[in-house]
């Protein structure tokens, strides 16, 4: 175990045995945790963030945030004792003099300065730029007079970086502000009030008054004024990310209360448990992925604000969703669910409301041209999703229209996508594929998906299909893999069937397959439902069940005597998919063709990733052209996209679809290990994601959006289809939280 392990795991051990015995005493009783505090401050937690050479901890951002879920598993408050106090060494660390790093940070990793934060005041709320509070230099000392709300530890600190006015006419204001550093012990400080809260119990809020406060100009953060705003809103990054990361902890709790009370009340409902999942594990992607950019020195003021509002809106919502499972008793003050519902608000209210974080994340969206897809990982998976959007940009978007009003399938575009290799993705090279991984592939059918559905569906099945004849086929079958690879034979999934009653006969449109073992062979009788491609595909990869209603996936040709192909009636979308539906009718099958249990496991994970990447490729095309419409469109003599409004939606949208994104690839990892969980998440987050930003898409396109002149219309269409697979978003959700109770 490396050292920053070490120290979760040593965190986590606290709260289970030090913490969760005595919150509901401390919370109830609004009692500031002493004891505590004091094993806070002999853990380190302190100097989380102060370098070793200083007396710290050292640790990078990531584990500072995993440090902080843990405490906020057991109590939230906690997290804020030492949060505020490390935002205060924080400035000091990165803003500071030498001599004010030595001074100060050592002191502050021991915990002998308990700091926090003087920002907010009375009349400025979130818009920090509209403080009153002023430092005036007089000789080698500054006199501070005014007013700041809200500060943590102000009672019990002693140490507090101050953001005040120095230069009353600069302009803009905010090159008038400086930083300081304020101890107690002065005269002319005084803290005026403790503040009653709704929850965040225990630690103290105070309202602390400066009246001629004296303090020495060496005080001044970095010794030269004006540059206080920018040293504070460094702050306010990290404090971010330690927002979110305080959301996901608080969620973790609301999450492991659920659990505990449906596995003793067989009624609870299970539905909410796999949303509460989907949620959590989304808002611990993107916090853990925006504390990884701040720790490689990338700029991530958007990338945190985005993890700060996805995290504390999931918060609230598994807060909500986990009193309501309790039922009447979430709401006793004996149980922890009204406490986690308590203290919920204050993550979407603190570090700036969320209704002004959503209009911070959409004015970077429009400074910097977009919130994007763009690709991660390796080089050279890069450079092919890069040379994929290339060949989307110029081949796909504009001939999707044309081929959608005609109902026509793609047949020039997937001739582009074989000469780039994309059907053999998940096939060894030495079969004449690309030997990719999941995660990779699913980037590749996001970007198709940004151009058409359609040819994402077509690719997504095939891919499906090639991935287990590579993985579970014999040898003999494992020849059709070249021919597959380019594009001479095309596979389709039809993994959406339901399990049936062994021993009966399926009803003719159960959707359910029933395989019989005969001699050496298998009978499979039944009807699927949809399956994308179904008309050109010359193999088939079927969910079976057998007699015992275990799981089979089987692999059957389309020239197999009793197979039949049965068209649709045409879709809503996705028109030119050329879906269709499979009547087996006593068809046979070598035993050779029955992949088995692990294999229809591999095969649904892998579909369901294919959904995911789709719905967040669809999303995103929605989103940009969004984006497109408010910087073209005016209303009442500007740009809708300046309009608070659109914003807003703006900011909903490109946080949702990174979500998504985050969501997709951690579950193409955790399928690589044979989690078929993470898939299940990732594809109901991200269809239930393109379905909600499709929608918005129209409404900021207007009158314009409902016409087929303009791709929503073809959007809002498309999305359904994601959510009606594989037996659909709702049976996904009850089949989830009935997994997650049994686990």
């Amino acid at each position: 175990m490396d050292a920053s392990a070490a120290i979760v795991a040593a965190v986590r051990a606290f709260v289970d045995a030090e913490v969760r015995p005595v919150v509901a005493e401390l919370e109830h009783a609004d009692r500031y945790p002493h004891e505590l505090v004091a094993r806070m401050r002999e853990l380190g937690l302190f100097g989380a963030l102060v370098p070793a050479d200083y007396g710290g901890l050292g640790l990078d951002v990531t584990t500072y945030a995993r440090v902080i879920e843990e405490l906020c598993r057991g109590w939230m408050s906690l997290a804020g004792v030492i949060n505020s106090h490390t935002m205060a060494a924080l400035i000091v660390r990165e803003h500071g003099t030498e001599a004010q790093r030595a001074r100060w940070l050592p002191r502050f990793a021991r915990g002998d300065a308990r700091g926090g934060l003087c920002l907010t005041e009375p009349h400025a709320g979130s818009d920090v730029q509209a403080i009153r509070t002023a430092a005036r230099r007089r000789g080698d000392e500054y006199v501070v007079n005014g007013t700041k709300m809200f500060v943590t530890n102000g009672r019990e600190g002693n140490t507090f970086a101050l953001l005040a006015v120095t230069d009353p006419a600069a302009a803009p204001r905010h090159r008038g502000m400086s930083c300081f550093i304020v101890e107690k012990g002065q005269p002319g400080l005084r803290v005026a009030q403790s503040i009653d809260k709704l929850g965040y119990k225990g630690v103290d809020t105070a309202e602390l008054v400066f009246e001629d406060f004296v303090l020495p100009a060496e005080g001044l953060v970095g010794g030269v004024p004006g540059r206080g705003f920018k040293h504070v809103m460094s702050g306010l990054e990290a404090g971010r990310i330690n927002i979110a990361a305080r959301a996901v902890g608080v969620g973790q709790a609301a999450m492991d209360e659920a659990l505990r009370h449906t596995r003793g009340h067989a009624a609870a409902p299970h539905v909410s448990l796999a949303e509460m999942a989907t949620r959590l594990t989304g808002a611990r992607l993107i916090t853990y992925w925006a504390a990884g950019m701040k720790d490689r020195g990338e700029r991530c003021d958007l990338e945190a604000g985005m993890a700060k509002l996805a995290a504390s809106e999931a918060a609230q919502e598994l807060a909500d969703l986990g009193l309501r499972i309790h039922g009447e008793s979430g709401q006793l003050t004996t149980l922890p669910a009204e406490r986690l519902y308590r203290d919920t608000p204050l993550m979407i209210i603190g570090e700036g409301t969320n209704e002004i974080q959503r209009l911070i994340i959409a004015r970077q969206i429009l400074e910097r041209g977009g919130a994007g897809s763009d690709a991660d990982g390796e080089p050279d998976a890069r450079r092919l999703v890069l040379a994929v959007r290339q060949v989307v940009d110029k081949e796909v978007v504009p001939a999707a229209a044309e081929h959608e009003r005609a109902h026509r399938w793609p047949a020039d575009v997937m001739r582009a996508v074989a000469d780039l290799g994309l059907l053999g993705a998940l096939v060894p090279p030495d079969l004449g594929g690309l030997g990719l991984e999941l995660a990779t592939a699913a980037r590749l059918v996001e970007e198709l998906a940004r151009g058409s559905t359609v040819v994402a569906g077509i690719v997504a099945g095939h891919l499906t299909v090639t991935d287990a004849l590579a993985r579970f086929g014999d040898r003999e079958r494992r020849k059709s893999l070249p021919a597959m690879t380019r594009g001479e034979t095309w596979g389709a999934a039809a993994l959406g069937s339901v399990s049936g009653r062994a021993g009966t006969q399926p009803a003719p449109d159960s959707g359910v397959i029933r395989a019989t073992r005969e001699g050496d062979g298998w009978v499979l009788v039944g009807r699927t439902g949809h399956v994308d491609n179904a008309e050109r595909a010359g193999i088939f990869l079927v969910l079976a069940h057998d007699d015992d209603d275990r799981s089979l996936a089987v692999l059957v040709d389309r020239g197999a005597p009793g197979l039949a192909v049965e068209p649709v009636p045409p879709t809503l979308g996705a028109r030119g998919l050329d879906v269709g539906n499979l009547l087996f009718s006593g068809v046979r099958v070598p035993g050779s063709a029955v992949l088995g249990g692990e294999a229809a496991a591999r095969a649904g994970a892998v579909a369901r990733l294919g959904l995911a990447a789709t719905g967040v490729g669809l999303a995103q095309a929605a989103f940009e052209a969004a984006l497109r419409y408010s910087r073209e469109r005016t209303a009442f003599g500007q740009a809708i996209c300046q309009h608070q409004a659109v914003q807003l939606k703006l900011a909903d949208m490109a946080t949702a679809i990174t979500t998504a994104r985050l969501l997709t690839l951690h579950a193409a990892e955790r399928t690589e290990g044979g989690d078929d969980l993470a898939a299940t998440m990732a594809r109901l987050a991200a269809t239930e994601t393109a379905s909600r930003v499709t929608l918005e898409a129209m409404r900021i396109h207007g009158g314009y959006g409902y016409t087929n002149d303009f791709p929503v219309e073809r959007y809002y269409r498309d999305a359904p289809r994601l959510l009606l697979a594989l037996g659909g978003n709702e049976r996904e959700r009850e089949d989830l939280g009935r997994k997650l109770a049994a686990s």
